[in-house]
């Protein structure tokens, strides 16, 4: 075992995490998956062959805390990024990392990819919200929650219904892996990263695209406490079930 990996097992720090200080706003759920990422390609031994594509917005930063390849992608197109390096890089472990507002502006791309099948790992943090418009309603904002552009929480009449992500992917033949999971507590966290970990093991044994939505946290645009915003995530579980949607 090396010093590395003895590291990680008594002090919880992935070797694979940068040091230094995250620019994460307090409460962020992608510090949160920052670690899962990082934890995850570690144990699997995959830090030579991950390559990460990032979508535009918070994502981007990861550039900065995982200490493996990755490449930028334009606004909504880390799918087809993804897919173009993983043609062109068949051994790699090639997946994304996007919010839903990223994702949602290049669902073509994610059609695509999920249509051919495409060898790839898609992860979208979902955190209710469009970070870079300044907090406003995004395409899976539940029904009644604030935001800039909602105000008095967004109704149906008025805005439209909450777009489910995880369970419209699910329904693409050429997805072979999907789940929901969350980061609102301890134990959710755990399971998302077992989420991540398999729909890696399926794309290293060549089984589809897989796909892992993981309901994030973002105090600051929600303008509500973490400890509050963790409870209310509970809340929205029940019309967003957690758990694995398709399996090989």
């Amino acid at each position: 075992m090396t010093w590395q990996k003895k590291v990680e097992q008594a002090y919880g720090f992935p070797g694979i995490l940068a040091e230094g200080p995250q620019h994460f706003c307090p409460g962020c759920s992608h510090g949160i998956m920052a670690k899962i990422l990082s934890e995850v390609l570690g144990e699997m031994g995959l830090k030579e062959r991950a390559v990460g594509v990032y979508g535009t917005g918070c994502s981007l930063l990861f550039h900065d805390y995982i200490e493996i390849r990755g490449v930028a992608a334009p606004p909504g197109s880390a799918p087809a990024v993804a897919a173009g390096l993983k043609e062109a890089m068949s051994d790699a472990l090639v997946f994304t990392y996007q919010g839903e507002s990223d994702l949602a502006s290049g669902f073509a791309h994610l059609l695509s990819a999920a249509t051919r099948a495409d060898r790839i790992t898609i992860i979208c943090e979902n955190n209710f919200t469009m970070g870079m418009a300044g907090g406003a309603m995004s395409l899976t904002t539940p029904l009644g929650l604030k935001t800039t552009t909602t105000p008095q929480g967004r109704t149906a009449e008025a805005h439209g219904f909450p777009f489910k992500v995880a369970e419209s992917v699910a329904q693409m033949r050429g997805v072979a892996y999907a789940a929901r999971g969350s980061t609102h507590s301890p134990g959710a966290v755990k399971r998302v990263k077992r989420m991540v970990q398999k729909a890696f093991e399926n794309q290293l044994y060549g089984i589809g695209t897989g796909f892992v939505e993981v309901l994030g946290m973002c105090p600051t645009n929600l303008d509500m406490r973490p400890k509050d915003l963790a409870l209310k995530m509970r809340e929205f579980a029940e019309t967003l079930p957690l758990g694995e949607l398709k399996i090989p």
